[in-house]
């Protein structure tokens, strides 16, 4: 099965900390998806398949950190997306959660700008009632 086609993904826009292991750099970029087992990127930054990488996406509670692997890039014109999947079943949960942290932020952001005061203990509650079943079944 084709690498890119396995693991359903869902819009994202949380900025995220790239580290190859070859070198201790760090790249502050935007996370363009994330699924079930694991994320996609744009950056100007060239990436052999197979590569061995770290994610930290450190606005999160509790930090989230993880190794991943290059699965495949595609050049963009002035950048290129990066996928990468997980390497541990572990990583894959917590990245699951974050994605629907990710999704309850944007519900939240998407209530205000239609002028809804929205906390977002109130948003996590609204968007799990709505939304928590099928996002089960993704």
């Amino acid at each position: 099965m084709n690498e890119r086609r396995q693991f359903i993904r869902h819009p994202v826009n949380v900025a995220i900390h790239i580290s190859p292991q070859s070198n201790d750099v760090l790249e502050d970029i935007s996370m363009s998806d994330i699924g079930k087992g694991g994320i996609s990127f744009y950056t100007n930054v060239i990436f052999e398949q197979g590569s061995a990488l770290s994610i930290k996406i450190p606005h999160v509670q509790p930090p989230f950190e993880a190794l991943c692997v290059v699965c495949w890039q595609r050049d963009k014109g002035e950048s290129f997306e990066v996928g990468v999947h997980f390497i541990d079943e572990d990583s894959r949960f917590r990245a699951r959660m974050i994605e629907q942290v990710c999704h309850i932020e944007d519900y939240r952001r998407k209530a205000i700008e239609e002028g809804r005061s929205l906390s977002s203990e109130d948003a996590a509650s609204e968007w799990i009632a709505k939304f928590a079943t099928d996002f089960g079944r993704a």
